[in-house]
């Protein structure tokens, strides 16, 4: 390795390309549009608002983020996996939902006490067993997959962490396939209609999610890493890498999502988190902050949303300064929330939940 130390996507640079990712979300969710920060005067100098507004729009890459590394993570998981597909699928479903599950019950009592929005938002069209319904679907992350209410629009992504975890198993019954059941998915809306599939609904992030399975399995991103990894032939492929990104980010806006969907939502996210890796998580005490940030980023995304509605968030005027208090106040209720979770018993009660799951199975 000619003495240097060689890179590899374990569980700590996902975890810190998680830490990237829920970042671009926070930025994302704040520029997405002028009318996320209408009337409350947001300075973007040196930058036009435009110009910003087009940077948040190309962060929507952190959602094939996390599809590409849950894909990558579980087939590593479902590899090492001595028990039935099963009680491996009920395992892996209750402990991606038991961080939900607090998070949900707290969200529903709080705004409820607060102002009545939990009722307003499941009962509202008053036929109750509707909206018991919807209460119950939403707490098991399905509200998306079955067009029910749901107290928080960014929870969408529940349904299809449900989908990647069941479709597991089934993919991995012909494993040497993998590949091309990648591109039958990925072919697949084409044969109907992008809007009949929906290009932005669960099914669009199922391809980068095999992507990241079929990664896995080849070992491509470690393969990647040990070439040009040291000398000159590393600053050429630091000058390589980044020219991809710039014309990738580029490409993000001539080329239509409904036709180049695997380009936006796989090779751009792809190529970004390579250059990650490789560039940006080995900086001393950057590679600190991200794994902290990754460690929380599951929360954070849970519940950011309820914090950025209030104007405080914006307070400092500054467009920078304003995400770094978003950022910080839905860590600091994050921290809050494990601390909660363990000295409450509720960590220890999900996992007995997992072991009399697998028991039952």
């Amino acid at each position: 390795m000619e003495g240097k130390q060689a890179i590899k996507f374990d569980r700590y640079n996902s975890q810190m390309i998680k830490g990237i990712a829920i970042v671009m979300m926070l930025f994302h969710h704040m520029y997405l549009s002028q009318e996320r920060f209408e009337g409350l005067n947001v300075v973007f100098t040196p930058f036009s608002a435009d110009r910003i507004m087009y940077l948040c729009r190309t962060f929507k890459i952190c959602v094939p983020i996390y599809a590409f590394i849950s894909g990558y993570g579980l087939y590593l998981s479902y590899r090492k996996n001595n028990s039935t597909p099963g009680k491996w699928t009920a395992k892996r479903l209750i402990k991606t939902m038991g961080g939900f599950w607090i998070i949900w019950g707290l969200s529903v009592v709080i705004l409820q006490l607060y102002n009545g929005y939990a009722v307003t938002r499941y009962f509202g069209n008053g036929n109750i067993a509707k909206g018991v319904s919807a209460m119950v679907l939403d707490f098991l992350g399905l509200a998306k997959l079955f067009g029910t209410s749901t107290l928080n629009g960014t929870w969408w992504y529940m349904s299809a962490a449900i989908i990647f975890i069941i479709c597991v198993p089934l993919f991995m019954i012909k494993e040497e396939y993998l590949v091309f059941i990648l591109v039958a998915v990925a072919a697949f809306p084409r044969t109907i209609s992008m809007k009949v599939m929906g290009i932005t609904g669960i099914y669009a992030f199922l391809p980068v999610f095999l992507m990241g399975m079929c990664v896995a399995k080849y070992d491509l991103f470690n393969r990647w890493f040990k070439i040009w990894n040291a000398g000159m032939k590393h600053v050429f492929k630091f000058l390589l890498e980044l020219l991809a990104v710039f014309i990738l980010y580029k490409a993000y806006r001539i080329l239509p999502l409904t036709v180049y969907s695997e380009i936006h939502w796989g090779v751009y996210p792809i190529v970004f988190m390579a250059f990650c890796c490789e560039f940006i998580n080995v900086l001393p005490g950057v590679r600190q902050i991200l794994l902290f940030l990754g460690k929380h980023s599951m929360n954070i995304f849970l519940i950011h949303t309820f914090i950025r509605q209030y104007s405080f968030v914006y307070v400092s005027g500054y467009f920078l300064t304003n995400t770094l208090t978003l950022l910080l106040a839905s860590l600091a209720v994050s921290i809050a929330l494990e601390w909660l979770k363990k000295v409450s018993g509720y960590n220890r009660l999900i996992q007995n939940i997992c072991v009399k799951a697998e028991q039952i199975m």
